[in-house]
Formats: C-alpha cells, structure tokens, sequence
C-alpha cells in the first residue's frame, strides 16, 4: 500500500501530461478522439492512483486526529490537527537565508478529495466525448482538442490545489484554475454571452483572490513559512496560533481573525457565497460538462475546501460566526431564486449556490466533518444533474433547434421520461439525493449539517431547514415540468433574447452567427427529442450510483455507520431521529407541495408559471434575481465606468496635452539648438578656418626664398618704422 503513498504525486502529472501533449503535439492536438483518448486515459491512470491512496489511507489510518485543548470541530474536542500525514517535498526557491520547499501532503481529507475529483472528472471526461461531438465551429476538430486540454489542465490544478503542503502552492493551482474556468467559461467565443460570462466570472473571482493572496502574505509574515501542519515553523502549530490569537491587529481585531477573513475572501469569491455570488449562473454560458466539472464537482468547492484546509486558523480566529451568517444566508438566499428559474442549468447553478451556502455555514458552527460530508457527496449528486441536464439539452436540440434559450428552456420541455429513460432515471436518483430523500446521499450529509445546527445554532437551524424545503420544491417542479405531462418543444416559447451590451457599447439585438446557423442545418428542430448515446448515459449511471450509495460511508442514524468519522479521526455527533424526521417531513412537504402546484400546469410552452400570480412582486424579483445583477450595474459596474471615463479624460485633456506641449517645447528648443549651432557654430567655424586658410595662403606665398625679395622687404620695413618714428612719435 506505500507505493501508492510514494507514487501520489503522479496523479496530477497525468492529466498536465495530457495537456502538454494535445497543445503542443500536433498529431494528437489535431484530432478530436485521439486528443480525448489521451485525456481519458490520463485521467483513468490518476483515478487509479487515488482511489489507490484512499484504500491505503484506510488501511494504514493516516488520517488526521483531535488534539487536545480548544474547541473542535463538529463534537468540540479540540484543535483540528492534520498531524500524522504522508507528506514529501522539494527544494523549490531561495527565500531570504533560507530555501522554500513544496511537495505533496496525504491526509483523510486528501485522500477523499482525490477519490472524489479524479472520478467525477473522469465521468464528465467521458461525457464530453458524446456531447461535444456536435461543436464543429466551423468543421475543425482543433476546437474539440483545445477544450480537451483545457480540462485536462483545470484537472491537474485542482488536483495540485488538494495535494499541496504548503499554500503558496494550494493558491498557484487556485490561480490556474482560475484561468481555466475563463478559458471554458468563454470557450464560445463566438457567442457574445459567452465571453461577457467569462470576463464577468474572472474578475468577480478575482477579487476574492486579492483578499486570499494578502492574507496569505500576513500569515507568511508571522508564521515565516507557509507549510501545512503542527510541527515547529508550520502555520498549525499551536504555540503560533495561540500567539495569533492574542495578538492585536487592526480596530480590535486579533490577527488571526484578520487572516481568517482575508483567507475566506478567497471562499467568497471561488465559492459563489454572497455577495461575490454573480458569475456562477452567468458560467452556465460555458458547455454542460464545464458546468458539471467546474461549477459543481469540483472548483467551486475549492473555496470550501479551503476553509476545510486552514481550519485551525479559523478556529482560534473568533470570525466562524461570520462564516456561518455568509453561509447561511446564501444557502437560504439562493434557494429562493432558484424557485423562479426556467433556464434548466440555471436551476441548478442556484442550487449549487445554495449546497455550498450549506457547507460554508457547517463550518462556520464547527461542523467540520459533515460539510466535508456534504462537499463531498454533493460533488456525485450535482455533477450528475448537470451532466443529466447536458443530456436533456442535447435531446431536446432536436426538436428545437441549437438556441441555448429554447433548448434549456423547461418551458419548453416536458414529457422527456418517454424520449429518454436513462437520462430520467438517474436524473431522478440525482433529484432524490439532493432533495434530502432517504436512503440517497444528500439525506445523510444534509441532516448531519442539520443535526449539528440543531445542536448549536438554532437559527442557522431554521434558515437551513427552509432553504431544504425550498430545494425540494424547486428540483421537484424542474422534475415535473421537464420530464413529465407532455412534450412543449414543438411550439417553443423563447427565441433568442437581445443580449446585454454595456452601457458605451449601446444596445445591439442579437443576430444568429454563423456557427449557430451551421448547427441549426446539422441539428436543427422540428423532431422528437432522443436519448443521449452510451458515451453519455454511462457517465450517467456511475455517478447515479455514487448519487445514490456514497452517503452511506457516514450512515450513523439506522446502520450506525461512521467510517468517515473514524477515517478522518474527528468524533462522530450522535444521530437524531427527530431531527432526521424532521428534515424528511421537510422535504416531503416541499416535494408533496410543488407536485400539486406544477402537475398540471404548463400545457402549453406559453402558460405562465402558477406561482407568479399568487406572489406577485415576490415572484418577479425572484426571477429577477433579487436585482443583483442590475445593482451592481447601478454601483459598481457604473462607478467603474464612471472611473474609467474619468481616467481617460485626464490622459486625454491632462496628461497628453501637457505630454504635446513638452514634446513642442522640446521641439523648439532643439529648433533653436540647430541654428545656433548651424549659423554660429558651424558656419562660424568654416569660415574662421576659411580665413585661416587664406591667410595662410597669402604668408605662404610671402617666402619665396630669394634674397633680393627679402632685402626688399628688410627696406620696406624700415621706411615704414622710419616714417612712424618720424610721425607718429
């Protein structure tokens, strides 16, 4: 089992392998099944390897344990302490007399992020096969090979981001992940939509990555080093944290909460929590798998994730209060939304939203284990849902042609169970799962969060237990106006809307590109929907499986299961059949209530939801988002604007003009320069020489050796002196 501890590090290298090839080796990069077969398999190699790792994790016990004192996480035993890890490192930079060393660390939650990531990956590797087959922009399988490698490469950084020691590293792999959200985000180009989505998703993220990187440079310049763990020097150790503890920082606060906040920054903005919460619904642009593998399984729990990771920080720091009202109020926030929804992956990235507004509030209680529970589980369930949602979609092309808003609309849909049964049943195992419905996962990571908020916080208690409810409802009424009643497509509701321009660039209608045009002749409507090929339906059923069996790895209530809890070395809570109950009746009811609301409603694509009479302004500002969008229009993306323009008046007016009227004055300076020194200097000097010259000339001609010549002038001379004695004295 040490060889897989010892060979660990290649489980990022095979899919960055993977990247290099298919960018820089043309016979690979320029066809699409062979650029993907390189991708699979190098993703299939690091599935192997990690799976690897967590049975050898699991055999061996390396897992993490409580260290006494403080208050801990989920039970409250003490400091979470990632003592007793596999780690191996390397010399990598001279910093100051000393050398920066990273590597590689193995731990509980390691080894189940790496189990996680690298099987969700490959499903949606695999998925990709069949659903990007149709994207022949124009008929070039280059565009196909690029979107491989770009995966490949978000793979491997986020694979370095979990195995990392040392944080300086975990925030380079944060960075290129980054990178190539916008790259996938914006992958279609072509589409205005698109790439606006993917400026907007970069730069809101990017904000919350400032706040992470300062405090990441606070945290190096009290702890001396960056490296993960408790030992002497490392940014765990409980003398350096008690010491960040006590030390004032700024308006009363200690340093360690001044780090905290700076490092949840990061949380806010790669996790969508509120208010960095925009770009994720605007990702939705980019195709379905980036959905599934970016902003569901894997990225956007990276901001979790990091929590998870520094929380022993968080703990001494005083601000988890604060991570739980951001979490909380998120979860309940975005659920909301997501009721008013009819885009079918919109739905989802609001659902996601909420999930991880779940996570950040269990951790923000001191529920360590069960958001880890829930990140995970929920990373199996959500990716299937996007993935089952990337099936609908290129189903329902078919009938309705390539517009994103006619193919994703719900309105549009219905009576989908007969045209696709795969997709449908395990877009129903992923549906029960995230509803909260026993026996499938989300049921027993969701209550444990709910048990632990039962347990110490009983307002986050309520809000999580309504935004359970409204989850419930919403997934239900997408379940029965996409798959049951009957079939709208042929009358569709939506073409496509004008597309938001910014306020210089003034409003322009979209007009259809020719890539849309191309595919609508390829794929174009007026059919029946179809069933996706085996390509994509078998990604379908693993992850319907893991969906369905991966929360029993903590089943405590029933089966008395807590391998999680003993794997990971932090104490299991003590289930809570009322609690449970009460979470079911919850979700029944939610289930039960839009059931009878959207069963029979939507006969036809046109028919207006049944809720948005009933709820009037409610309704219209839920599917209007809360007005976010348009409120950071109004502040911040006018204040920019207004910046900008302000800017670009003071280079033009200010600056350039006093830039022209230097380069004029030097201009006439050195007009003057030249002729001063043309006329003085120059000519000046030619005809001082010239005059030498002549003068010379005429002294020259004066010797012409002959004595009576020289007698002659011995005599002029001397009458000249003669007359000057004479006259002049």
């Amino acid at each position: 089992m040490h060889f897989f501890f010892e060979w660990a590090w290649l489980i990022p290298i095979f899919p960055l392998l993977a990247f290099v090839a298919i960018t820089l080796l043309p016979p690979i990069g320029r066809d699409r099944l062979v650029s993907a077969g390189v991708a699979i398999l190098a993703l299939a190699a690091s599935t192997l390897l990690a799976w690897g790792v967590l049975v050898a994790g699991a055999s061996q016990g390396f897992g993490p344990h409580v260290a006494a004192g403080g208050d801990g996480p989920g039970a409250g035993e003490g400091i979470l302490d990632f003592g007793g890890a596999f780690t191996r490192s390397f010399r990598w930079a001279p910093v100051g007399t000393g050398i920066l060393e990273m590597g590689y660390r193995l731990d509980a939650p390691v080894a189940l992020m790496l189990a996680m990531v690298t099987l969700a990956s490959l499903c949606i590797h695999i998925f990709s096969l069949g659903y990007m087959a149709h994207d022949e922009y124009p008929r070039h399988h280059q565009r196909q090979s690029r979107f491989f490698s770009f995966i490949a490469l978000f793979t491997a950084a986020m694979l370095t981001m979990v195995m990392a020691d040392h944080l300086l590293l975990f925030f380079i792999a944060w960075e290129i992940m980054g990178l190539c959200s916008y790259l996938l985000i914006g992958f279609w180009y072509f589409r205005q939509s698109a790439y606006e989505a993917a400026k907007k998703a970069f730069i809101t993220t990017r904000i919350g990555d400032v706040g992470m990187l300062l405090g990441i440079v606070l945290l190096y310049n009290q702890a001396g080093s960056l490296q993960f763990g408790t030992g002497e020097g490392q940014i765990f150790n409980p003398a350096f944290l008690e010491r960040i503890r006590m030390e004032p920082g700024v308006l009363g606060f200690s340093v360690a909460a001044i780090i905290a906040v700076l490092l949840f920054m990061g949380t806010i903005g790669k996790s969508a929590q509120f208010p960095l919460h925009v770009w994720l619904p605007d990702a939705m642009e980019g195709p379905t798998p980036v959905s599934a593998l970016i902003h569901a399984a894997t990225m956007v729990a990276a901001g979790v994730f990091l929590v998870a990771r520094t929380y022993p920080i968080f703990q001494v720091s005083g601000v988890l209060p604060f991570v739980a009202f951001v979490g909380t109020f998120t979860a309940l926030f975005a659920a909301l939304i997501a009721v008013a929804q009819y885009d079918i992956k919109r739905i989802l990235a609001y659902s996601t939203l909420s999930q991880l507004g779940f996570m950040v509030a269990a951790l923000g209680i001191g529920a360590w284990l069960a958001a880890l529970f829930h990140l995970l589980t929920h990373a199996f369930f959500k990716a299937l849902l996007f993935l089952g949602s990337g099936s609908v979609i290129h189903g329902m092309e078919a009938a309705v042609g390539h517009d994103p808003a006619k193919a994703q609309d719900i309105r549009n849909m219905g009576g989908l169970k007969r045209y696709m049964p795969t997709t449908f049943w395990t877009y129903l195992v992923g549906y029960l799962a995230l509803a909260g419905i026993f026996p499938f996962a989300g049921f027993w990571s969701k209550d444990e969060i709910l048990l632990d908020a039962w347990n110490h916080a009983t307002v986050v208690w309520i809000a999580l237990t309504i935004a359970s409810f409204l989850t419930a409802f919403y997934m239900t009424r997408q379940i029965v106006v996409v798959f049951f009643g009957n079939f709208r497509g042929h009358q569709p509701l939506a073409a496509t809307p004008p597309v938001e321009h910014s306020e210089d660039e003034g409003a322009k209608v979209h007009e259809p590109l020719a890539y849309e045009a191309h595919a609508e002749a390829v794929h174009g409507g007026h059919g029946n929907p179809h069933e996706s090929p085996p390509v994509m339906t078998f990604p379908l059923v693993v992850l319907a499986i893991f969906a369905a069996l991966s929360g029993f790895a903590n089943a405590g209530l029933f089966f008395g299961i807590h391998w999680l809890a003993h794997f990971t070395g932090v104490e299991a809570v003590e289930p809570n059949l009322m609690v449970a109950g009460i979470a079911t009746l919850v979700a029944a009811a939610g289930i039960g209530l839009a059931w009878l609301i959207y069963r029979p409603s939507y006969k036809t694509a046109q028919d207006r939801d049944p809720l948005a009479a009933p709820l009037g302004p409610l309704y219209r500002a839920m599917e209007r988002k809360f007005g976010f969008d348009e409120l950071y229009q109004l502040t911040v993306i006018r204040f920019n604007y207004a910046l900008g323009a302000a800017a670009r008046w003071i280079d033009e007016r200010i600056i350039d003009r006093f830039v022209n009227l230097t380069g004029l004055g030097t201009f006439f300076v050195g007009r003057i320069n030249f002729l001063i020194d043309d006329i003085t200097l120059n000519s000046g000097a030619d005809a001082l020489s010239e005059s030498t010259i002549a003068v010379g000339d005429g002294v020259r001609n004066a010797q012409s050796g002959k004595v009576q010549d020289y007698v002659a002038f011995i005599f002029a001379g001397a009458i000249i002196l003669a007359i000057v004695y004479v006259y002049a004295l």
